[in-house]
């Protein structure tokens, strides 16, 4: 039996985790966990926003239950209207994870570097701004 989703919690935890593996470099781990990261933080302010769950809290629309790379424009159509609409102007306009994948877990080290990373980390960082917003503002 698995735990009942926490978004918020999981988003947290991921940055958190990222972080430790971006200072040592750890590229791969690291970039696989910023996704993580962002894509729960959007997950958590959507649940918010009214996203339907089921009993453990997982989506249960198709459209929700996509990485970070496709929920990035759902999740801007999704709160668009709502309270938590009111922070996208925190996240740039572009997919910073458009070329980020799941599936990169099962690739070399070698393909990972600060230049690829970094570019999650900072959309990461920006869904971290957002949700902390948010936050402060009670809307999680």
């Amino acid at each position: 039996m698995s735990h009942p989703a926490d978004f918020h919690a999981a988003h947290v935890r991921h940055w958190h985790d990222a972080e430790l593996l971006f200072e040592h470099q750890r590229w791969a781990n690291a970039d696989h966990l910023y996704g993580l990261s962002a894509e729960c933080g959007l997950k958590a302010l959507m649940r918010h926003s009214g996203m339907a769950v089921g009993p453990h809290g997982a989506p249960t629309a198709t459209e929700h239950k996509v990485h970070v790379n496709e929920l990035w424009q759902v999740f801007a159509a999704f709160v668009r209207g709502t309270i938590a609409g009111r922070h996208l102007r925190l996240l740039p306009a572009a997919n910073p994870f458009a070329g980020w994948s799941t599936g990169d877990r099962y690739a070399h080290d070698r393909h990972f570097d600060r230049t690829w990373v970094g570019p999650h980390r900072s959309g990461a960082d920006a869904v971290r701004g957002m949700v902390a917003r948010a936050w402060e503002d009670g809307v999680l």
